[in-house]
């Protein structure tokens, strides 16, 4: 029995020993290292720091990326009317020069493209127009004025006029509008046909105006016939000029800009039809009174009707064929169009053309 409790006792020891000179290996407590140690306890590990590189996507820090960002934006919003086919305004969205007169890098208020376009509350100044699908998305907005904030980089490589297969998104569909504003929107686009009719009308008016000199009895009632109509014509044209102006995305009739062609244009216009107007009530008190002093005013007045409006329809016809439209006619009959070509490099296939092999 002593034997036993002996044997017990020291087995006791033994054990205590061990546990209290080696707790760790016992109870596999962790190790912890000097940081651990040192913390409170409290304190909690923060997570590491992210790299810098993880965001920036450049050298320069930059978060976006013109081609792979801001191109498909300019290409699928704005290229139908600002490219290399057709440069409304003459602002080119595929010409870096060009659509960098519009932007003041780094400085977002100072950038008329974002400001005065891209976010205006002005519908008529709005680019894309509500008509083309605008205003752009939230998320365009915010890639274009990142863009803008890091310096608008556009690098020499940078393409937006490229194939349909590289498209990456289509425009968004016009927003619902009221009956009145489609029938608005519908009727603008008659202008380019009806146009014609004022332009005819009141030159063929002009032209009898001359002939009537050498023939009397054919000097008044076709210029009035033609002033009656032709002036009734270009009052219409001129409204629908105005609802086309819209559609097209240029500005309002409170925009004053002087240099801008269509100002001149769509006011030269109006001009016209006011003209039109005033002559046409002139002629007729003086065709109701007889009189020989309010006859020769009108067709005096008709002759300076159809001068201007011949200028107003050729500078229409510049707007919509460009400057070159009749010089190049010109070439033509005279076998020199190839005098009035200049090699260009590196021109974008249009986005019909298929690659060609």
């Amino acid at each position: 029995m002593d034997l036993r409790c002996k044997s017990l006792a020291v087995l006791t020891v033994l054990m205590l020993g061990i546990v209290s000179t080696s707790p760790r290996a016992c109870w596999a407590v962790p190790q912890e290292s000097e940081a651990t140690r040192s913390a409170s306890p409290n304190e909690t590990a923060s997570p590491p720091a992210a790299s810098p590189s993880r965001t920036a996507i450049d050298s320069e820090g930059r978060i976006v990326q013109f081609q792979r960002d801001i191109a498909p934006i300019l290409r699928a919003h704005c290229l139908e009317c600002h490219g290399p086919d057709e440069a409304k305004n003459d602002l080119r969205v595929d010409d870096g020069e060009l659509l960098l007169q519009y932007i003041e890098p780094e400085d977002i208020e100072s950038s008329t493209l974002y400001v005065d376009y891209l976010t205006t509350d002005d519908e008529d100044m709005l680019m894309p127009p509500t008509s083309h699908g605008g205003p752009l998305q939230p998320s365009e907005l915010a890639l274009i004025r990142t863009w803008i904030g890091e310096g608008a980089d556009w690098p020499e490589d940078a393409v937006v006029a490229v194939g349909v297969a590289d498209a990456v998104e289509p425009p968004i569909g016009p927003r619902s509008r009221s009956l009145p504003q489609r029938i608005w929107a519908f009727q603008g686009y008659f202008h380019p046909a009806t146009i014609h009719f004022p332009v005819a009308l009141l030159m063929v008016g002009a032209l009898f105006v001359v002939l009537g000199i050498k023939w009397p009895e054919i000097g008044t009632q076709i210029p009035l016939a033609c002033l009656l109509l032709g002036g009734i014509s270009a009052v219409i044209a001129t409204m629908m000029g105005w609802s086309f102006a819209s559609e097209q995305g240029y500005g309002n009739w409170d925009r004053i800009d002087f240099d801008s062609e269509v100002f001149w244009h769509r006011w030269s216009g109006m001009v016209v039809a006011l003209g039109s107007i005033v002559l046409i009530v002139v002629a007729m008190v003086g065709w109701w009174r007889e009189s020989d002093s309010l006859r020769k005013l009108w067709k005096v007045g008709l002759l300076v009707l159809a001068a201007m409006v011949g200028a107003v329809g050729h500078q229409g016809g510049e707007l919509s064929y460009g400057k070159d439209f009749y010089p190049k006619a010109v070439r033509i009959l005279m076998g020199t169009e190839s005098e009035g070509q200049t090699p260009v490099a590196g021109i974008a296939k249009p986005l019909d053309n298929p690659q060609q092999p």
